[in-house]
C-alpha cells in the first residue's frame, strides 16, 4: 500500500491536491495533533480493556494501522481517483479506485470475497466523506479508528 501511495505522489498535481485537502490540518495543527494523540491513547486503552495490555507489539500495531490508513486514503481516495478522473467521469474513477482497493484486500483479508464487499462499501463511504468535507486528515483518522475496530490486535501466527 505504501508503494501505491508513492506512485500516486508522482502523478500530475498530486501535491496541489494533497495541500488543498489538508489545509485545515495546517491551519490548526495542534487540534489535529491532539485528536491524533487522543485517538491513539483511546485505542491503547481499548486494547488493554480487552485483555491486551500495552506492550511494544500492540503499540506498533496501532502505529502501523495509522500508517496504513494514511497511505490507503492518500492513494485510493485522493490521488488515484484524481488521476483516473482525467480519463473517465469522477464518479466512475472513484468506483474503479475503490474496486482496486477492495481487490487488493481480497489477498490481505485471507481470500474472502465478502470481506471485500465491506471494504468496498467502506472505501466508498470514505470517498463520500472526502468529497463532502475536503479534509484528508479527518478521513485518515476515521479510517484509523474503523480499521482498529476491525483488527484491534496484531494477527497471530502466519
Amino acid at each position: 500500500m505504501g508503494l501505491c501511495a508513492l506512485v500516486g505522489l508522482v502523478l500530475p498535481n498530486a501535491l496541489d491536491r494533497i495541500q488543498a485537502t489538508t489545509l485545515s490540518s495546517f491551519a490548526s495543527p495542534l487540534s489535529y495533533l491532539a485528536a491524533t494523540l487522543a485517538l491513539g491513547v483511546f485505542l491503547a486503552f481499548y486494547q488493554a480493556r480487552r485483555g491486551h495490555p500495552p506492550n511494544l507489539r500492540n503499540s506498533l500495531w496501532i502505529v502501523y494501522l495509522l500508517y496504513i490508513s494514511l497511505v490507503e486514503e492518500l492513494a485510493f481516495r485522493l490521488l488515484f481517483p484524481m488521476w483516473l478522473g482525467e480519463s473517465i467521469h469522477l464518479t466512475g474513477a472513484i468506483v474503479v479506485s475503490n474496486l482496486i482497493f477492495a481487490g487488493i484486500h481480497y489477498i490481505t483479508l485471507r481470500w474472502h470475497w465478502w470481506n471485500c464487499l465491506f471494504v468496498f462499501a467502506g472505501g466508498m463511504g470514505f470517498s463520500h466523506m472526502l468529497a463532502n468535507y475536503e479534509n484528508l486528515t479527518l478521513v485518515i483518522l476515521t479510517h484509523w479508528f474503523f480499521t482498529f475496530l476491525n483488527t484491534p490486535t496484531p494477527p497471530r501466527g502466519s
